[in-house]
């Protein structure tokens, strides 16, 4: 069986959201618990803590990277696979997707050296934290050991993270963590791990999304707006003559959650924000040319480890 898609668990497919919904979307929100406690409130999602107050026809969707940088991955793991349940029970829906970030947990927890140097560049050490590991349990030691204490402290960690989907399509939007990649059909889009770290062949892209022949698979489908994240911005930012809109703001230390409803330009979308707390621990010092040079090179890394490690069942993932 493949391993479809590139992290999820082979039975997680994409999420599909009821065109009548109304959908509050955010990225990139690594281990801001606090933080996004106090945006779900605001946005009448929650009661500020773990109780989904929503009314029926609502969808969170969150395009992934929820894990790493921040003080508490864990528990942010565990707000949202919660939240996830209620809104099933109350007729609304969580959309979790998994982000690069959620690839380097599990691939560098897996024991792929390429991917545990990653995690632990760009700031996989604040997971092990939330995962009550101190620095002398990882510094120096092997991936199994470490996992090993991981599966002991936080056993649900990990199996969480391989229920988190491909991608969502709510209405003409495709919700993905970094964005479509051209001239790629849709079974491989779904099945690599390049969505997770395309950057400017997609957003800076002198093709225009969705009518150039590079994403032709995409109009095709019916996708013609992109909400993404991954490339940090100081503010919600627009790309495709407005058919595109990034969403991670984590370069000017905000997350924040965007409104979207039937009928209205992403320009037009409601945008609550709410300040990040610090680093719980700080990325290594690395060069542009080291990211591009990960950004180009992990996908095909995570693509050849996934089919061997990926769980065969899990339950549902929406």
């Amino acid at each position: 069986m493949l391993a479809s898609p590139a992290m999820a668990a082979p039975d997680v497919g994409p999420i599909t959201i009821p065109g009548d919904f109304t959908v509050w979307a955010g990225s990139d929100w690594h281990g801001q618990l606090g933080a996004v406690d106090r945006l779900l409130r605001s946005a009448g999602i929650t009661d500020g803590v773990d109780r989904w107050t929503a009314p029926a026809g609502t969808a969170l969707v969150v395009t992934g990277d929820v894990v790493d940088r921040g003080p508490d991955s864990v528990g942010l793991v565990r707000r949202l696979a919660s939240l996830r349940a209620q809104a099933r029970a109350a007729g609304g829906l969580v959309a979790l997707l998994e982000g690069n970030h959620e690839a380097q947990v599990l691939g560098g927890l897996g024991g792929d050296p390429d991917i545990f140097q990653a995690l632990m560049a760009f700031g996989g050490g604040a997971t092990l934290l939330s995962a009550g590991l101190s620095p002398d349990e990882w510094e120096g030691r092997s991936p199994d050991e470490i996992a090993t204490r991981v599966d002991e402290r936080a056993p649900d960690l990990v199996p969480t993270l391989w229920t988190f989907a491909p991608y969502a399509v709510w209405r003409d939007v495709l919700f993905v963590h970094a964005g479509p990649v051209p001239f790629q059909g849709l079974d491989r889009f779904e099945r690599s791990a390049d969505r997770l770290w395309i950057r400017e062949a997609f957003f800076a892209s002198s093709d225009p999304f969705p009518d150039a022949e590079a994403w032709a698979t995409y109009r095709e489908a019916g996708i013609g707006r992109v909400v993404f994240g991954h490339t940090p911005v100081d503010q919600p930012t627009l790309s495709h003559a407005g058919r595109a809109l990034n969403i991670d703001t984590w370069r000017s230390q905000r997350v924040t959650l965007a409104r979207l409803e039937a009928g209205q330009e992403l320009g037009d979308a409601r945008f609550l924000a709410e300040p990040a707390a610090s680093r719980a621990i700080a990325d290594a010092p690395i060069t542009a040319e080291e990211i591009r040079r990960l950004d180009a090179d992990l996908p095909a890394v995570v693509d050849a480890w996934v089919p061997a490690h990926a769980p065969s069942r899990r339950g549902a993932s929406n």
